[in-house]
């Protein structure tokens, strides 16, 4: 077992509420200049999403109004 895949052991076995905190420090300290590969697929979404938004801008949701649809649903 290698020293990565014995400290994953170690932190899966974290209750979840710890883990989270692991997780968010170590999206932390990626710095914020770097560069995040995307597929393919990925970069033809983000081009389609785009497209959709520079034909129609007027037919989006602000982020409250996504969060008060998304509490309705519950």
């Amino acid at each position: 077992m290698t020293d990565f895949d014995r400290t994953l052991s170690e932190l899966t076995a974290l209750p979840v509420a710890d883990r989270l905190r692991v997780v968010e420090s170590l999206w932390d300290s990626i710095p914020v200049e770097t560069p995040l590969p995307i597929s393919p697929e990925q970069r033809e979404d983000i081009r389609r999403r785009i497209a959709a938004y520079e034909r129609a801008p007027d037919n989006t949701l602000t982020w409250g109004e996504v969060l008060d649809r998304l509490r309705d649903r519950g």
